[in-house]
């Protein structure tokens, strides 16, 4: 006989109040019952999750410490907050008041320079002059480097131009049209400031008591302007024989404009240098490096690389060896400890490993390690790294930088070993930031988009010039005086 499953309407069960199959106990209040006990399930599986995420919270806030334990003893910081000071701003220039600052008229004419008048004008190109009796004396002060200073009078014979309807006159080897000081000062100064970074006011104090030319510091700054709207169009030069080279080393740093943050951008090799502020996107490595770069990237971790779509790349095995050792720091600064044994000696191995790497990448540089040899060693190299680092670890940390090298950069470990010329580091990119980040230090970023122009222009022209083996001050000299042209001969004209 089938059973019902619904009771019939109106039906009440005589056990109701004491039920034989509870013990006689009332199926009402066994119902409430049941139905508290569900409520305080629900409540105590929601204070065990709660648990789960403040133990969870814990050993997060524990690594955090730990990493901050780890920065504090890297940057050698002091814990102790600042106090903020309030900076009354005002508007930029002199103070009211201030009085107006005027050349002195030089006390003495060391030489005299007669040019005939020009045959061409300068202006229009036309060759129909006519005769003029007045004379243009033009006086110039540049530096001799001697302890004074040399002052050049140019007399230019003029001719009076019937297009222009204006007198003109030749420029004299050296002479800079209508400026009181000339191209070896300015070339002094640029060098001062962008390759020794001194401070635009010790540059005056070096120009005036060294030299004897007095100036005030926004004149050695409008040097730099001058020097860097000349230098604009070698520095895009630069910049399109970086995308073309066969290597390239990249890397970025904060920088500051006018109170905001930005990035110092670097990309060059043994050859040229490259310099740039922009915000940290792709969009400036690709503004640096191009699009689709057809040769050899190096760079670290930091994803914005990967916009350029270089052909190779290769990740900096010292930066792999840093973080190592850094993971290990931060498991043992854990408070409380904490026992991650795997993660321990996973970076360690790593470590000795990143050391080996770097050791090759010497090897090759020297001669000793032809770069047959070298591929032959990849597979090898591989297996040993597949050996140590295929399992996951407990830790986070040691976590993370096993899968960026198992997983992430498993393309890039070994391109210095099958491509000529490529390092395993990228110490060049360190190497070459660290005198701007000096000049950060003392100068705190930039105040406008004119300066940022100009720490990108002066130190990619300076740097490249030292690179190929080119008198610096020469070569400025020649920016400030000659045509692109000759510039661009005088950039390269050193050993490489």
């Amino acid at each position: 006989m089938s059973r019902c499953k619904d009771a019939p309407d109106g039906f009440e069960c005589p056990f109701r109040h004491n039920c034989p199959h509870l013990d006689t106990m009332s199926t009402t209040w066994v119902m409430e019952v049941y139905h508290d006990a569900q409520k305080l399930r629900d409540q105590v599986d929601a204070l065990e999750r709660r648990v789960e995420e403040l133990e969870q919270a814990l050993l997060e806030r524990d690594a955090k410490i730990a990493q901050l334990r780890l920065e504090h003893q890297k940057h050698f910081k002091p814990n102790v907050k600042p106090v903020p000071i309030k900076v009354t701003a005002r508007r930029r220039g002199a103070p009211v008041g201030h009085p107006g600052w005027r050349r002195r008229e030089p006390d003495h004419i060391d030489n005299v320079i007669t040019l005939p008048a020009p045959d061409v004008c300068p202006h229009c190109e036309c060759t129909d002059l006519g005769p003029c009796a007045e004379l243009h004396e033009h006086v110039q002060e540049d530096i001799v480097l001697v302890p004074r200073t040399r002052v050049t009078k140019y007399v230019h014979h003029q001719c009076i131009c019937p297009r222009c309807r204006r007198a003109v006159y030749r420029t004299g080897e050296g002479e800079l049209r209508g400026c009181d000081i000339g191209p070896v000062t300015r070339a002094v100064a640029t060098h001062l400031r962008y390759d020794l970074q001194i401070p635009y006011r010790k540059v005056q104090y070096i120009l005036k008591n060294l030299f004897g030319m007095p100036l005030v510091p926004a004149t050695a700054m409008n040097f730099d302007r001058k020097a860097t709207a000349l230098g604009r169009p070698l520095f895009e030069e630069l910049r399109i024989m970086l995308q073309s080279s066969d290597v390239a080393y990249a890397d970025e740093t904060t920088w500051r404009e006018d109170g905001q943050g930005t990035y110092l951008w670097f990309g060059g090799n043994e050859q040229i240098a490259v310099y740039q502020i922009a915000d940290r996107s792709g969009a400036s490595a690709v503004k640096l490096l191009g699009e689709d770069y057809g040769g050899t990237l190096v760079t670290d971790d930091y994803s914005s690389y990967n916009a350029v779509g270089a052909k190779d790349r290769q990740t900096c095995w010292n930066h792999i060896r840093t973080k190592a050792k850094e993971v290990v720091r931060q498991i043992e600064l854990t408070d409380p400890p904490i026992v991650a044994p795997r993660s321990i000696e996973f970076c360690q191995t790593l470590r000795r490993f990143a050391v080996e790497m770097c050791a090759l990448g010497r090897k090759q540089r020297s001669g000793k390690l032809s770069l047959a040899k070298a591929k032959a060693m990849i597979p090898a190299l591989k297996k040993r790294l597949k050996r140590f680092g295929s399992e996951p670890l407990e830790h986070e940390a040691a976590e993370t930088l096993r899968k960026r090298v198992m997983v992430k950069d498993w393309d890039k470990l070994f391109t210095f070993l099958r491509v000529k010329g490529v390092e395993p580091t990228n110490n060049l990119s360190e190497r070459s930031v660290r005198f701007l980040v000096i000049m950060r230090k003392i100068c705190f970023g930039t105040r406008s988009a004119a300066g940022s122009e100009s720490h990108g222009v002066l130190p990619s022209l300076l740097q490249t010039a030292h690179r190929q083996g080119t008198d610096v001050i020469k070569f400025l000299v020649t920016l400030l005086t000659q045509p692109a042209a000759a510039a661009k001969a005088a950039l390269f004209s050193g050993k490489s």
